[in-house]
């Protein structure tokens, strides 16, 4: 079975993106506090800028399209809930300091199996690291919200109870325990800061192909330094991931990358790992994202995984769950209580949803239209 690992922020959308303009007027009310016409717009911007919309066809990104008013709708609800859960923090006295954000980032890290990973996420969609910054601090007081309004603890027999009773999803293919050090290298990130450092321009192609050349050598001089190490004493693996892998999330756990399938990792990565003997470190594997150091510490046939090899992973599975719908059942109890106010009535879902079902007939009277008679 193949968990999938949800932040609770997924659950609300995009509407844990922090934004304020104060200075504009309100197009929602919600306890009396003014939900601006500026951070709808802030919120509508970072869908509009991201990849997916802007490779959308054109009628679909026209405001009065079923897509975008749709879209429209849900950034409403968002908005709404992101200011009552903003009233419940306040209310509660719940913050995000920055140790937490960062442990939180962290944690993103290592479940997307490294730093690169996550940094090149954030760059296809268009984040800044102000505005993930952001979204993580949103998303630590909301687990902290969590904790102070539910009980989400999973006892030893839950998780039992679960594996008995879905052993079919436990049926994997033949997989892997590895840990690695990973010495990042990737000659176009280099070529770059090298040009980028070269203000004046002074470098020739071929200068700057030397360099390029020149510090991968050092990054691969330095792979192989650091696997004599571990050669010479394989116990310290751990503390030399720590010390030097730049694979942040799996080095704060020495270098441990879990139990994987051949097709979870890169495939020259995969070869090796699925070739080479429990308890053997591997030759430097050069991959996309540079040079590694792979430590295979078991294997796994395939067939039903063992309940000791998979029972962190269904905890965390369901405290994941728990959460999800404690937080549900509070943004639920929340609106309830709630005294909103449309000041704008285009912003009223009832209404939005009325240009919906004007714009759904519209299309199906044009379709009828277009269809020829039998």
């Amino acid at each position: 079975m193949k968990f999938t690992k949800v932040c609770l922020s997924a659950l609300c959308s995009l509407l844990l993106f922090a934004g304020c303009t104060s200075n504009n007027k309100a197009i929602i009310t919600v306890n009396g506090e003014a939900i601006t016409r500026g951070e709808y717009n802030e919120m509508i911007n970072l869908i509009k800028n991201n990849p997916q919309f802007k490779n959308a066809p054109a009628a679909e990104k026209v405001e009065t399209s079923p897509v975008m008013l749709m879209t429209k709708e849900r950034v409403v609800q968002d908005l709404i809930v992101k200011k009552l859960l903003d009233q419940e923090y306040k209310k509660r006295n719940i913050t995000a300091n920055d140790t937490e954000i960062e442990t939180k980032k962290q944690e993103i890290i290592k479940q997307l199996g490294s730093e690169e990973k996550f940094n090149e996420i954030l760059k296809q969609n268009n984040v800044s690291q102000k505005r993930i910054k952001e979204d993580l601090a949103n998303e630590v007081k909301i687990h902290k919200l969590v904790e102070a309004t539910s009980d989400v603890k999973v006892s030893d027999k839950e998780v039992k109870d679960f594996y008995n009773q879905n052993k079919e999803r436990f049926n994997y293919p033949e997989r892997v325990k590895a840990s690695h050090i990973l010495i990042e290298a990737n000659p176009e990130l280099i070529k770059k800061s090298i040009i980028d450092a070269d203000k004046d321009g002074k470098l020739s192609a071929a200068d700057i192909d030397k360099k390029v050349k020149e510090e991968m050598d050092k990054k691969m001089a330095l792979a192989q330094d650091v696997r004599a190490q571990a050669l010479k004493d394989p116990k310290k693996f751990a503390d030399l991931a720590k010390k030097y892998s730049d694979d942040k999330g799996s080095a704060q756990k020495g270098g441990d990358l879990g139990y994987f399938p051949r097709e979870a990792m890169v495939k020259e990565f995969s070869d090796v790992a699925f070739s080479i003997k429990p308890d053997t470190i591997s030759e430097i594997v050069v991959t996309r994202f540079g040079n590694h150091i792979i430590l295979v510490e078991d294997r796994s046939a395939a067939g039903l995984a063992p309940f000791e090899q998979v029972q962190g992973e269904i905890k965390a599975y369901m405290e994941q769950d728990k959460k999800i719908s404690a937080l549900q059942k509070l943004f639920d109890g929340l609106k309830s209580n709630a005294k909103i106010e449309f000041n704008d009535p285009s912003f009223n879902p009832e209404n939005i949803q009325k240009q919906l079902r004007a714009a759904a007939q519209a299309s199906a009277e044009s379709q009828k239209m277009m269809t020829p008679a039998k």
